[in-house]
């Protein structure tokens, strides 16, 4: 198992409930095939709520993002099926806030016939370690400033409200100075409802304004 400079291993496999063995590494340039075919295994739905607008391929540039990564303001997890034909299922990634070095938005996308086996989860959790070895202190995040019932729970839970803009309210979510203290926050469970598709991780409020939000 490789490992990162401060401690976070840069990859490990783990086991799905019914024995699928499924790898987690960092995301290479060399993975735009992985990206590009992952995204075909993507309903309507999944692309909708990860692009906000219907699209039906990658563009070049578009693939150019996502794979061609800094480490260091752009990071990036991936998870595929080992093998012989290396299939893409799942992505984690955060990029640094350009407002605020300590801050990140944050995302991730598994697809369909993985969604709900704790893939999303992993790789959240691997991204936010990556984030907190880099400096980042808390990930931003949005919901709709009518959900009630979502904005009380992530009070609860420990997020703290932003500003308000399109009838959009931004949540920031706390991160702990080192990677060990993070299951003790309420980080784990207010980026599993980014997974879930309750808050959104990487978009701007016009754009999430227009968009149909889980409850």
């Amino acid at each position: 198992m490789a490992q990162s400079e401060r401690g976070v291993p840069d990859e490990l496999e783990a086991e799905l409930a019914d024995g699928t063995r499924v790898a987690f590494r960092v995301l290479r340039p060399e993975d735009k095939e992985l990206i590009k075919r992952g995204f075909s295994e993507l309903s309507p739905e999944s692309r909708y709520r990860r692009f906000f607008h219907q699209i039906d391929r990658l563009t070049e540039k578009q693939l150019d993002y996502l794979t061609k990564i800094d480490y260091v303001d752009h990071f990036a997890w991936i998870a595929y099926l080992p093998g012989d034909d290396l299939r893409g299922v799942g992505v984690a990634r955060w990029v640094r806030a350009a407002d605020d070095p300590t801050v990140a938005e944050a995302a991730v996308t598994v697809i369909d016939p993985f969604q709900n086996r704790g893939i999303g989860t992993t790789l959240l959790m691997l991204a936010t370690a990556s984030a907190v070895e880099r400096g980042i202190r808390s990930f931003r995040a949005w919901t709709l400033g009518e959900n009630q019932p979502m904005v009380d729970l992530l009070k609860n839970l420990g997020a703290r409200p932003g500003k308000w803009e399109s009838g959009v309210l931004e949540i920031i979510v706390p991160l702990p100075e080192n990677v060990a203290e993070i299951a003790d926050t309420p980080a784990p469970l207010i980026l599993k409802a980014v997974a879930d598709g309750r808050l959104h991780g990487e978009a701007s409020p016009e754009d999430i304004a227009k968009m149909h939000f889980t409850t």
